[in-house]
């Protein structure tokens, strides 16, 4: 009996360690397709949710603005999503250009002043507007060289709590060179401060700061039949990356073309992060809203 119980001990004790030092992890709790009715939805690459998790902004790369609503159950579980409006965005010299590869608007951001901000794929810049009807103000992205594709621009894109704009490139010179973040300084001028490694054909497509001052990265690959998503978190510190860790590995096929992630935390202080898939205007494809909660 004794050693049944010593046993017994023993399991529990090892049972209660694996779950005092396990890896966090974000854990895919909610996930649905979305079919608005609005004749030209598609596309969506940029997501931010409120600090609610209850609204949303979202941008398209055909230089679209969806605003809408999340709706959840009574215990908070995300159930569907409503879209309340559209606006079709002009580029800085107030013009909607076509065709829409000219309008390529990949990443958001909202700036704590009420600003939003959109990274552009094509013509690599930052697009900045006071209103969304309203003609934005261009700002220089970091440089790009002249025989770079066009679609492994500067996707990836985040206000940091201090106020500093953070992008990250879709591409990097080779399968074995790291994926550099940049923050913007104040003079203007963009500086490497971290390198995030890169993870076989996975790239950049997202990112958005926690309310715990981290800095979660969306990544896709793709093995030419399906898509794939991970998560990383960019750990910060004062200000400054100090670490990275994998929240997330997802398999092919599972949740199509994630491009767009938003982190929030819910009223039991679990950080959540809302993702969205750009279905490229395609039939074949789906906009899927899908939610993580972080266990850690």
């Amino acid at each position: 009996m004794r050693r049944r119980s010593s046993l017994a001990l023993a399991i529990c004790a090892a049972l209660c360690a694996s779950q005092l030092f396990a890896e966090p992890r974000a854990e895919p709790v909610a996930h649905f397709s979305w079919h608005p009715k609005y004749k030209y939805f598609g596309g969506v690459s940029g997501l931010e949710v409120t600090a609610d998790g209850l609204r949303f902004v979202a941008v398209s790369d055909d230089g679209t603005l969806y605003r809408g609503n999340l709706t959840r159950d009574q215990d908070g579980l995300l159930e569907g999503a409503t879209l309340v409006e559209t606006i079709p965005l002009v580029i800085e010299d107030g013009t909607r250009p076509d065709p829409k590869r000219y309008r390529d608007m990949e990443g958001l951001a909202l700036a704590s002043d009420g600003m939003f901000h959109i990274s552009a794929e094509h013509n690599s810049r930052i697009l900045s507007y006071a209103d969304a009807k309203g003609t934005p103000d261009a700002q220089q992205l970091p440089f790009v060289k002249k025989n770079t594709p066009k679609n492994v621009g500067y996707e990836a894109f985040a206000i940091s709590p201090e106020g500093h704009f953070i992008v990250m490139r879709e591409g990097s010179a080779s399968i074995r060179t790291p994926f550099r973040i940049y923050q913007r300084a104040t003079d203007g001028t963009w500086n490497t401060i971290y390198n995030l490694p890169r993870v076989g054909s996975f790239r950049p497509v997202g990112a958005d700061f926690g309310p715990d001052g981290h800095l979660y990265v969306l990544t896709r690959g793709f093995n030419g039949f399906a898509f794939a998503a991970q998560i990383e978190r960019v750990q910060f510190s004062n200000g400054k990356p100090v670490g990275h860790e994998r929240l997330f590995a997802g398999e092919f096929g599972q949740f199509d073309n994630l491009e767009g992630i938003s982190a929030w935390r819910d009223q039991q202080g679990k950080t959540r992060l809302v993702a969205i898939s750009d279905d490229n205007f395609s039939r074949f494809q789906s906009t899927i809203i899908v939610e993580f909660e972080l266990q850690e």
